[in-house]
């Protein structure tokens, strides 16, 4: 048991909750449980009681034994939960103020054992927000059991067929897949051969007459506006080019729009692509080291690598449009259902884990989207090889946003001074933290000026302080997008090491 001062305590929040339990496992555990499990997970620690006069006051367990029994036998018992997450490391006794408390972690449940829910009814399933525990709605639910499915698009439609889809956009498939090859065997082929050959249309193994049916992932990516919304009422793309996010917008591309009248996946991604390239006529700052060519071809593959990555990970039965925002400085895109992966596999690379293999493979066939796994490494390397700021990725309960920047961290800041944007530079620059007098030395700042700067980038959140007096240093305050750049170089050092030996 490791003992705990009770200064470490911290506030209840979306991963943490504290619950008093003298002799018993308190009821409200398994609700907590539930709602940790179906979103981040979290910690609980029981034996703590709720704030008087604004502090968590300490009252221990009495009945360790007692507690613990229950909790596994509980967890173990499919009449009460229906999905044990928690093994015996995931639970530890520890001593704060002199008293026993239990802290119990509750991991993330996997997604294909979504929803966590109590007592044998499903309608018992919690989601945590903020610092509670609420019942998911009827959408939570359905997207729960949706995702807990590997492969969402490859549903085969009763009463859809080939008249379902637009004959424009198999002919442009067909042009992408014959390329430069004279001799291609795609030129003679029909639509429906072709179609069946890419996937999007697919033989009926559970009927004993093996009847081709057309697959949900091929009506969402060539099919006639008309009949994806008959089918998923909520489909909607939204590209929308803005000078700032208080600006109506300039030009805009959107399923509905009088302009759009058919739109699909495939259209919509051929179109606003080359909408994006545009964009990137705007001026990067570049140092003597870079050229413009190549930062304008890697961002080129970052803007692909991104919009593919929403069209193809996205949950399109859900109430939230798809919808890629352009600005002078940067690029939003966003899409609903979360990443089946952390935010740090996602730069890694490997296993996407897509849900919808057969947009996945539509794209794939005709060179969209870069192989399975290696789209997040080409979005943040495009960032990292040109010392523009690096993206930022959110994994969200039911969504992701990836937002690709344009400029490098300094100017992402534009309400900094000179004095700062040269200190910030500097620390940038550097590969660990750095002093006080070596700043001050090297860009010949007054103390005064100096203390001034460090004072506000402090405040804002942009730096870090580390140590005191004479030993103090600071370095960048680590957001998203810089913490993973320390994890991309650690895993290149890791590759070289292997290598190499």
């Amino acid at each position: 048991m490791t003992p705990i001062r009770k200064r470490q305590l911290s506030n209840e929040g979306k991963h943490l909750e504290y619950k008093t339990a003298k002799n018993a496992l308190p009821k409200d555990f398994w609700e907590t449980y539930s709602s940790f499990a179906n979103t981040e997970g979290g910690l609980v620690v029981l034996g703590v009681a709720e704030p008087k006069k604004g502090e968590f006051e300490v009252v221990g367990i009495n009945s360790e034994a007692k507690i613990l029994s229950d909790l596994f036998n509980s967890l173990n018992n499919k009449q009460k939960v229906n999905f044990n997450c928690i093994s015996e490391k995931d639970v530890q006794v520890r001593v704060i103020d002199e008293k026993k408390v239990i802290e119990i972690k509750v991991p993330e449940a996997p997604q294909s054992k979504k929803p966590i829910y109590l007592n044998g009814n499903i309608k018992k399933t919690y989601i945590r927000e903020y610092e509670g525990d609420r019942h998911a709605s009827e959408d939570e639910l359905k997207y729960m059991i949706r995702n807990s499915k590997d492969n969402l698009d490859s549903e085969l439609l009763d009463n859809y067929d080939i008249t379902d889809l637009n004959s424009s956009s198999v002919e442009s498939y067909r042009r992408m897949l014959i390329g430069q090859d004279e001799n291609s065997k795609y030129h003679q082929m029909s639509q429906e051969d072709i179609l069946i050959e890419i996937g999007a249309y697919k033989k009926d193994r559970t009927s004993s007459k093996g009847k081709y049916k057309l697959s949900l992932g091929g009506l969402l990516f060539f099919g006639n506006y008309q009949s994806i919304t008959e089918l998923v009422p909520h489909f909607h793309l939204d590209y929308q080019y803005k000078t700032s996010s208080n600006e109506r917008w300039i030009d805009r591309v959107a399923t509905g729009d009088p302009s759009y009248t058919n739109l699909n996946i495939f259209e919509f991604f051929r179109i606003v692509l080359d909408k994006l390239k545009i964009t990137l006529a705007d001026e990067f700052k570049l140092d003597e080291n870079l050229s413009r060519s190549r930062v304008t071809t890697d961002f080129e593959i970052a803007l692909r690598e991104s919009l593919a990555n929403a069209l193809i990970h996205a949950d399109y039965y859900f109430e939230e449009p798809i919808k890629v925002e352009a600005y002078r400085g940067y690029y939003i895109f966003s899409n609903p259902g979360n990443m089946r992966i952390s935010v740090e596999e996602f730069l890694r690379g490997g296993d996407s884990k897509p849900r919808n293999n057969t947009i996945v493979t539509l794209f794939r066939r005709v060179g969209l989207c870069e192989r399975a796994g290696s789209g997040g490494p080409k979005i943040f390397q495009a960032a990292e090889r040109n010392k523009l700021k690096l993206p930022d990725v959110k994994n969200e309960a039911h969504k992701t946003i990836i937002k690709l920047w344009k400029i490098d961290i300094v100017d992402s800041h534009p309400e900094l001074n000179d004095n700062e944007k040269k200190i910030l530079r500097y620390i940038l620059k550097s590969i660990s933290s750095v002093s006080s007098s070596e700043i001050r030395d090297n860009l010949k700042i007054t103390k005064y000026y100096f203390d001034q700067a460090i004072k506000n980038l402090i405040d804002k959140k942009i730096i870090v302080q580390e140590g005191k007096g004479r030993s103090t240093k600071y370095a960048l305050n680590q957001s998203t997008s810089e913490y993973l750049a320390q994890l991309q170089h650690a895993y290149k050092q890791l590759e070289e090491f292997y290598i190499n030996n």
